[in-house]
């Protein structure tokens, strides 16, 4: 405030042209400065002609302190975090006891819970005792979003079969931008060949502080093609003993397959 006239706040009706002295007794002038005065009496003095007598009066001031909401701050959460008090992230030294309002100026309990509240700018403001005027600080508060790697899936393969894309696997709505890595744990593109190996692969999406990356998997099953040999020829007599075919194939086939006779007769 402004310096104030200590004369105004005397009672009736004194005589002007007085002295005044501030509460340590020092020699004083008309004015109180809530800056730099302290609380206290002052005492306003007349001298009088003899033989009359001087007098006195006093102004009793008390000069009440500025409430304090602290500096603007800010703070940054995870939309998927725990709620937080705002009040830490105040800069300077705030008073407690102050209240809260939200960014549309509704009533808040200081503790943001950015699950449900939204971002922006969040007011406390800390009552002033009369004639100090009450003040306020903010936080700016901004929501970061939590990636999104979808569910684990799972791809099952033939060796024969071209690359495949590893993303399409996954369930849910994954965020586009991952990187993978193959079941050794090595970087890897976005696509399967299944000439390579079966295994995990992880789907990575970094996240913006405070959220946490998240992954997800495809299980990848590579099945080798089936191998019947390859061709052959047997020949036989008409009045010789039952021989297998099995045993006349090239190669090294693969055992448990069916058998089709000339015409597709079993």
């Amino acid at each position: 405030m402004a310096p104030t006239s200590l004369f105004a706040a005397l009672g009736g009706s004194p005589d002007a042209g007085g002295s005044w002295t501030d509460p340590n007794g020092l020699a004083h002038g008309p004015n109180v400065d809530p800056s730099v005065d302290p609380s206290g009496v002052y005492t306003y003095t007349i001298a009088a002609i003899a033989p009359c007598l001087g007098a006195t009066s006093t102004v009793t001031v008390t000069i009440n302190a500025l409430p304090d909401p602290g500096t603007n701050g800010a703070l940054t959460v995870c939309d998927q975090g725990a709620p937080q008090g705002l009040f830490a992230a105040l800069g300077g030294s705030p008073a407690a006891g102050g209240t809260w309002t939200a960014p549309g100026g509704a009533a808040h309990s200081g503790t943001i819970d950015p699950t449900i509240d939204p971002a922006g700018m969040y007011t406390y403001t800390v009552p002033g005792a009369a004639p100090c005027a009450s003040a306020s600080a903010t936080v700016t508060v901004t929501i970061t979003s939590s990636p999104n790697a979808g569910t684990n899936g799972a791809w099952t393969l033939c060796e024969d079969m071209a690359p495949t894309s590893l993303f399409a696997a996954l369930g849910g709505s994954p965020d586009a931008g991952g990187s993978w890595t193959d079941p050794n744990g090595l970087a890897h593109g976005p696509n399967v060949d299944p000439w390579w190996i079966t295994g995990v692969y992880t789907y990575t999406i970094a996240a913006i502080t405070p959220c946490l990356g998240a992954t997800s998997t495809v299980t990848v099953t590579i099945n080798a093609l089936p191998d019947p040999g390859t061709n052959g020829a047997l020949t036989v007599c008409d009045q010789g003993a039952p021989q297998g075919l099995f045993a006349a194939l090239g190669g090294s086939p693969a055992v448990g397959g069916t058998w089709t006779a000339p015409g597709c007769g079993t």
